[in-house]
């Protein structure tokens, strides 16, 4: 029905004073009595089709088109009730609603000429010709259930709303939920058969579980080497078909990083790309073979498993175990041969055409140098822990959920600091969490495996947007860097002091920088205190106290500019950091130096802020609204606000009168 008929029917409607029933509120105490959650919900659609007849005593005859199949039984009670709110029906006669196009349809036609209220049911398979549209005084579509009609009718009932109740309710057949539903049998209960017993085809947290094996593809925030590892995947396909030599294969290369960051995963994800063998071993399970013969001997056997298996991968973990020749102590007879034997072996003096030696370690500066020559393991790179980007990358890999933008706030916030280990683990969590609630794995149960959140008052986000948005300004202004990101956080995680906002600048080149540009960086620093004093009158000790906080990094490079890069009162220079920092304890001379840069710069800064105010607090408001701006929404909002120069080689022309 198009708006024009709807106005029609409403114009042809009778006046009445009576106000339409909410369709929330149930006049009668048999609607209490006969009323299910599923009914409910039904109802709530047809009093939003039938809204222009929801008048006491209101006379119609209407076709109601539902929108799923197998529903008639929910919706010829859901619109019983509705006919009882608006009618005057005697006990035992009840309000006249029928199937169309049903087994008693054409009786129903007939007999429905002697009542003043009826309604038709008709589903989406039922023909509805010309002579139906002539038979109705109108023909509307019953709107599908929605969220706010489930979310109502959980409301009704008392029944706390939860994101996986509403799916479940809105997903589920009706005549599942006609059957979980029964009079007499509490709404809590009703949900919780509904879980137990989920209709065929529904993924279960079981198949959700069944994670596909990871390829280099799969990982995200690994950066460089998946590269090399495509590449070395190309190179053993072309090697297998005839088109290059072994020599042309990069067949040596050290991973490092900390614990747990994902080595193992990558290499896993590299035996499937490259589709070949692969052959693990390390420092501690050669020496466990027993004597140095027995280690030889193992550490050969390695490298031969990994031959008679080629083009295969070795992957040498705990390479760092190794050490260095360069080492005085008693073990050093030990740890040559050791190394001797191992680089004997990466050399291929026995042959390795076809092996693929990855080493991967925690501490890399500790090798023995001659293993990262040219030729051994020169190729070196290095895994760091993943951003919330890749993390959210990852989550979605091994658990196959992606969470709502609130939620990955919520994940990035208290995930920052964990590797891809890690999330992998709480994935697990998250899933057997789901088991034993036989619930379908969703971004709630993720959620609730994280560290504690507490969300920020409205004040602390404004201080935190107010301080990110004049760094951002200033930064503009002054032309020092390009801004990438501006980005404040919603919550903080308890017990621990983290970011909780910041900006992103672009790769600055590696230039020699004047004093000016070193003034500049000091300026932006304290760009966000000058915002905060601007606004408030004050600012938070978040700009101080660890090394990379903002005063602490201006000090520094003021420090720097005074003692160490002859670019302030003298040429001389000091040497070390620490020399640096006892001047400014003891020398008050040079403290007094150092304080007068970071005077002037603030000063400097200070002015540029009360002069952009209104650019200033349009960044703060589209700050609290996104949480998240790209550089160039923040410099579109600069050049918006920026006020005209006037210029003072000419002056305005005055006037006749003047």
């Amino acid at each position: 029905m198009d708006i024009v008929e709807f106005l029609e029917i409403v114009k042809s409607m009778p006046p009445s004073n009576s106000k339409p029933r909410p369709p929330w509120k149930l006049s009668l105490p048999d609607d209490e009595n006969f009323m299910t959650l599923p009914i409910y919900i039904a109802f709530c659609g047809i009093a939003a089709a039938a809204r222009p007849w929801n008048r006491k005593n209101a006379k119609f005859n209407l076709i109601l088109c539902l929108s799923e199949e197998g529903c008639i039984p929910v919706y010829t009670a859901a619109a019983r009730v509705f006919l009882n709110g608006i009618g005057n029906y005697k006990v035992g006669t009840p309000p006249f609603v029928s199937d169309w196009g049903g087994r008693y349809s054409n009786r129903d036609q007939f007999e429905v000429l002697r009542k003043e209220q009826a309604i038709f049911l008709r589903e989406p398979k039922k023909e509805l010709d010309d002579e139906a549209k002539l038979f109705g005084d109108a023909v509307v579509d019953v709107p599908l259930r929605s969220r706010r009609h489930v979310e109502a009718a959980l409301k009704r009932f008392g029944m706390p709303i939860s994101n996986r109740d509403v799916e479940l309710l809105l997903s589920d057949p009706w005549s599942r939920l006609d059957k979980a539903f029964q009079e007499g049998r509490s709404p809590a209960l009703a949900l919780q058969r509904l879980r137990q017993y989920p209709r065929p085809g529904t993924p279960t947290v079981a198949s959700v579980a069944k994670v596909a094996v990871p390829t280099l593809a799969d990982m995200h925030g690994y950066g460089p080497v998946v590269e090399w590892g495509n590449n070395l995947a190309r190179d053993i396909e072309d090697y297998r078909s005839g088109r290059i030599e072994w020599a042309d294969v990069d067949d040596g290369v050290l991973l490092s990083g900390p614990t747990g960051t994902g080595k193992t995963t990558f290499m896993r994800a590299l035996q499937i790309s490259c589709g070949v063998s692969i052959v693990a071993g390390s420092f501690s399970t050669w020496q466990s073979a027993g004597s140095l013969d027995d280690f030889l001997q193992a550490m050969r056997k390695a490298f031969e498993e990994a031959k008679s298996k080629a083009p295969a991968i070795l992957f040498v973990d705990e390479v760092d175990a190794f050490g260095s020749r360069n080492i005085r102590d008693h073990n050093r007879a030990y740890m040559t041969a050791a190394i001797s034997g191992f680089l004997e072996l990466l050399d291929g003096f026995h042959g390795r055409e076809g092996v693929v030696v990855v080493a991967a370690c925690n501490h890399p500066d500790s090798l023995d140098p001659a293993i990262r020559r040219a030729g051994r393991l020169d190729r070196h790179y290095q895994i760091t822990l993943p951003d919330k980007h890749s993390r959210l990358s990852i989550l979605k890999f091994h658990s196959g959920i992606e969470l709502d933008h609130s939620q990955a706030e919520m994940f990035g916030m208290a995930t920052e600091g964990f590797s891809g280990a890690d999330i992998e683990q709480l994935a697990r969590d998250a899933r057997r969490a789901a088991r034993r609630r036989v619930e379908v794995l969703s971004g709630t149960h993720i959620i609730a495996q994280l560290r504690t959140l507490t969300e920020l008052s409205e004040e602390i986000v404004r201080a935190l947007a107010v301080h990110e948005a004049g760094h951002a300004l200033v930064s503009i202004e002054i032309g020092h860097g390009e801004v990438m990101e501006v980005k404040i956080s919603q919550y903080r995680i308890e017990g621990k002091s983290g970011q909780l906002g910041y900006v992103r600048y672009g790769q600055i080149d590696a230039r020699p920088k004047t004093r000016t540009e070193y003034l500049n960086a000091i300026a932006v620093c304290l760009a966000g205190i000058a915002a905060e004093m601007e606004v408030f009158g004050r600012f938070a000790d978040g700009a101080s106290g660890s090394e990379d906080a903002d005063l602490n990094r201006a000090t520094e490079l003021a420090t720097m500019l005074e003692g160490a890069l002859g670019m302030g009162h003298t040429l001389l220079v000091e040497g070390s950091q620490e020399q640096l920092e006892r001047l400014r304890a003891y020398h008050p001379e040079f403290r007094r130096r150092v304080h007068d840069v970071l005077q002037n710069e603030f000063g400097r800064v200070k002015s540029i802020v009360q002069a952009r105010r209104a650019t200033l607090d349009a960044i703060v408001e589209r700050l609290m609204g996104r949480r998240t701006l790209s550089g160039e929404e923040v410099a579109e909002i600069v050049r918006r606000y920026r006020m005209p120069t006037v210029s003072l080689a000419k002056l305005p022309r005055r006037s006749a009168g003047g």
